[in-house]
């Protein structure tokens, strides 16, 4: 018992060290012999421990399939062992890949549960990841019901509410960028702008081009559609200053002035 104990630990420790350097093709098979041997032996924590780590190399190479079932049974062990955080992150990150699935329906149901699990943990951060994949799920799920639109916006809303209430600034503009989107194919352009404007701020302190590019489009369409030429153009020539300075393909920006051209042709 005691050398199964002694190999178990080897194998969990060596494959988490693989895990943390980012080598996940290479850390699976040491977390599967220790997941085995733990269980062999009845530690049902660290087997639950080996499972978990297991299920998010799965899910780093993509492999949903394999990260869905190690989760799930990650997920039973914590249930059976009451550890309420490892308990939540399982059912976020079953709730995220279902939603990758398609199973919209599921995805809900165990993002619910890590949002329940987590408010009562009242750890802020992951309350708000799990109202944004939330977010994501409803979005994802193309019914045109007005409830379902409505759905949307209030969860990217409350991801936004706890973010800012976890002063993360990153996921904070990530969550306007994308609730900007979501408002805009609403036709509902003066909110989707009160959105769009921070994170594009937030963006460009950041210097990241590539989003502050394609903000700069969006709200430079905003005001397009809100008949303020003005300022749609001087959005639209800042999306093109951003891809000179980051040194976007010539061809691009010529296509990107040329529909700016168009746009206000006439």
């Amino acid at each position: 018992m005691n050398d199964h104990n002694t190999n178990a630990n080897f194998f969990f420790l060596r494959g988490k060290e693989g895990f943390l350097k980012g080598n996940y093709q290479n850390c699976i098979k040491d977390l599967m012999y220790a997941q085995e041997m733990y269980t062999t032996t009845g530690n049902k924590e660290k087997s639950a421990e080996s499972s978990l780590l297991l299920a998010s190399a799965y899910f780093n190479i993509t492999r949903f399939d394999q990260s869905r079932l190690m989760f799930a049974r990650a997920y039973s062990r914590f249930k059976e062992l009451n550890k309420l955080a490892k308990l939540g992150e399982c059912a976020l990150a079953l709730g995220e890949i279902y939603k990758e699935e398609g199973e919209f329906k599921k995805s809900r149901q165990y993002l619910f549960e890590s949002i329940h699990i987590f408010t009562n943990l009242k750890d802020v951060e992951k309350i708000a990841d799990s109202w944004k994949q939330l977010a994501e799920a409803y979005q994802m799920d193309l019914s045109d019901s007005i409830d379902h639109q409505v759905n949307i916006v209030e969860a990217y809303k409350t991801a936004l509410d706890f973010y800012k209430k976890a002063k993360n600034n990153k996921m904070k503009a990530e969550c306007e960028f994308d609730l900007g989107h979501v408002l805009i194919s609403q036709s509902n352009y003066s909110s989707a702008l009160k959105f769009l404007s921070p994170a594009f701020n937030y963006f460009r302190e950041t210097n990241n081009h590539d989003n502050v590019i394609t903000i700069a489009i969006l709200i430079g369409r905003i005001y397009f559609e809100l008949k303020k030429k003005p300022k749609a153009k001087e959005y639209m020539y800042e999306a093109i200053n951003q891809m000179k300075r980051a040194n976007y393909n010539p061809e691009k920006i010529t296509s990107v002035q040329n529909t700016i051209i168009s746009m206000f042709a006439g």
